[in-house]
């Protein structure tokens, strides 16, 4: 392996390891106080701030580097890869909508409060976001460390 290679593998572990486990921090703090009367309103504006400038760039640096990887060490022929860029492609449509839904949860739990049907409903769209973008990370961690039928 280069040391570019090796750098690579590197820093998009790191990406991955920041943008990622901040992503599931933020899904544990939601869950936990974004019904909060009093401070549910500004843990959901946190969250939408650490999304769109820090957890967005980072799955877009992912890509950068895995990209980068690949074109060092595998074709883009290569089945997992082609996997894995699909489902990365999954996952940042689930993202925009997660941060659609954020920013109509927000506005509900404001005006409407936590106990209210309507605040229910779309939080619970967004934990499903959340959950469906966690499977989606899964299934490409899978892909990156079998890369079965490779």
């Amino acid at each position: 392996m280069t040391g570019t290679y090796l750098l690579l593998k590197f820093l998009h572990i790191l990406i991955a390891i920041l943008a990622l486990g901040t992503s599931a921090g933020l899904g544990i703090a939601l869950e936990f106080y974004g019904r909060h009367p009093v401070h549910g309103p500004f843990l959901l504006r946190v969250i939408r701030r650490m999304v769109a400038f820090f957890v967005l760039p980072g799955y877009v640096l992912i890509l950068v580097t895995g990209l980068w990887m690949v074109s060092i060490s595998w074709p883009l022929t290569t089945r997992w890869v082609q996997e894995a860029v699909a489902l990365w492609a999954v996952g940042i449509a689930v993202l925009a909508g997660f941060l659609a839904v954020l920013g109509k949860q927000l506005r509900m739990l404001e005006t409407d409060g936590p106990g209210s049907r309507s605040y229910q409903r779309v939080s619970l769209v967004g934990r499903a976001l959340g959950a469906g973008l966690g499977l989606v990370v899964i299934f490409i961690l899978y892909l990156m460390v079998f890369k079965p039928a490779a």
